[in-house]
């Protein structure tokens, strides 16, 4: 509830008066019945003659009566004056008063669907269905969804898929690296025993400390030429395999 309310009220002075020296308003109220119930004290003191020293006092009552909605919380009713005016014309005080009454909205119980019909129509309100199921509302919701969004949700899936690619591919480490070359030297002998029309014996060496290449070559009986038909040897590394052909005719 938030609500203005204006009173209009004029009070007689018993004598003619030539101007109000000060004037004030105060309030009081209580609830009954669901009844807003109080008055607006204002009160002062005014000169009767221009050359007066002198000062009379005045008091006057304003009662009002405010009802309230039946769905507001009564222990929260507050009421505030918002403008306070007045005017002098001889012997009589016109004041102007607004004051507005808040409140909180309540829940309302009707025991009868005819209260409710009668609420309805006097107070303006209407009945919204709440009933809907959360199935239908996240269909709806998924309907709503802007087409942009749902370009950008497809590219983010998208990079998380190639994300966890990258992430299996670093999962493998340097012993799987080297079991896959020792694949690939058994696949270079076998191949090169089967096109070669001589018969042919094949070493695996490993590389040891203190290995060099002349060493190898010598060990072997083979010429740097013949160990660099099947073997990278730019550089040698401890564990190292080399594919070492013995020919024979």
């Amino acid at each position: 509830m938030n609500e203005v309310y204006v009173l209009d009220k004029e009070f007689l002075f018993k004598n003619n008066i030539h101007a109000i020296t000060s004037i004030s308003i105060e309030h009081c109220y209580d609830i009954e019945n669901s009844n807003l119930i109080g008055e607006f004290t204002i009160s002062g003191d005014y000169h009767l003659h221009e050359v007066s020293i002198n000062k009379e006092d005045f008091s006057f009552k304003v009662p009002f009566k405010t009802e309230l909605r039946s769905n507001i919380n009564l222990d929260s009713i507050e009421l505030e004056i918002t403008d306070f005016t007045y005017n002098v014309a001889e012997d009589e005080l016109s004041v102007h008063i607004e004051y507005l009454v808040t409140g909180e909205q309540s829940l309302i119980e009707f025991a009868e669907e005819s209260d409710l019909e009668d609420f309805l129509q006097n107070n303006d309100a209407e009945i919204i269905d709440l009933s809907e199921s959360t199935e239908l509302k996240e269909e709806r919701d998924k309907e709503e969804v802007l087409p942009e969004t749902k370009i950008i949700e497809e590219e983010s899936i998208e990079e998380e898929k190639q994300l966890e690619k990258v992430k299996d591919l670093e999962k493998i480490n340097r012993d799987d690296i080297k079991t896959v070359k020792e694949e690939v030297d058994k696949e270079t002998i076998i191949n090169s025993i089967n096109s070669d029309e001589n018969f042919i014996t094949y070493h695996v060496h490993t590389v040891v400390p203190n290995d060099t290449v002349e060493s190898i070559c010598n060990k072997y009986n083979i010429s740097l030429n013949d160990l660099k038909k099947l073997n990278n040897i730019d550089e040698l590394t401890i564990n190292m395999k080399l594919i070492i052909a013995d020919e024979e005719s």
